[in-house]
């Protein structure tokens, strides 16, 4: 069951890539898409009858806490068999994440950055570490994704230079965790020709 998660998750974020590079301006934020991924996911038979609505949450903590906090992943699709184990089953709504989150596995999760014009591109690095470390130090995630859109005016040299570097930075974090699934999409077609350039491999 989990390669066919895996396969609707991918058919769910190619539907979120042609939307965007069909209509960028549609995405005015980042919940703009993850509505739309949770869209995309639920149209899959797959998701739909084996992943029932509790499954799939959006803004689920992570199990590992960094500089005493835990992150959240912006949208999970949790493993079945230990959701629905007795031992979480029996858990009260008002359960501590303490107890609760050694206990489930999360078969998908995804982070989705929305880079823009207006966005403080000099934090790049620092936001893309923040996400990396959410995504990948993480030891009940099973699998990984980390999907950026980028929403630039690529009229401009300064911002096709400026996407060059976030691809830079992103494949970086590739070399290191070469498991982790990494979407790089420019609005404008061009820019990438190639889809299958948009996902970053080694």
């Amino acid at each position: 069951m989990g390669e066919q998660l895996i396969e609707a998750v991918e058919k769910a974020i190619d539907q979120l890539v042609a939307d965007f590079q069909r209509n960028p301006d549609r995405s005015w934020n980042e919940r703009d898409m993850h509505w739309s991924l949770f869209y995309y996911l639920k149209r899959e038979e797959v998701i739909e009858e084996v992943c029932v609505t509790q499954l799939i949450r959006a803004e689920f903590p992570t199990l590992n806490k960094f500089d005493g906090a835990r992150g959240h992943y912006d949208l999970v699709v949790l493993d079945y068999e230990s959701y629905n184990s007795p031992d979480v089953q029996a858990m009260k709504a008002e359960t501590s994440w303490n107890e609760f989150l050694p206990k489930i596995k999360i078969t998908i999760a995804t982070e989705v950055k929305l880079w823009q014009v207006r966005f403080q591109h000099e934090r790049a690095d620092k936001i893309i570490n923040w996400d990396i470390r959410k995504l990948a130090e993480n030891p009940n995630v099973l699998n990984a994704y980390f999907l950026n859109f980028v929403q630039l005016g690529f009229t401009k040299q300064e911002m096709k230079s400026w996407y060059s570097m976030l691809r830079g930075l992103l494949m970086t974090q590739k070399r290191s965790w070469p498991d982790l699934k990494i979407l790089c999409v420019p609005s404008d077609k061009t820019i990438q020709p190639d889809p299958s350039q948009n996902w970053l491999s080694l």
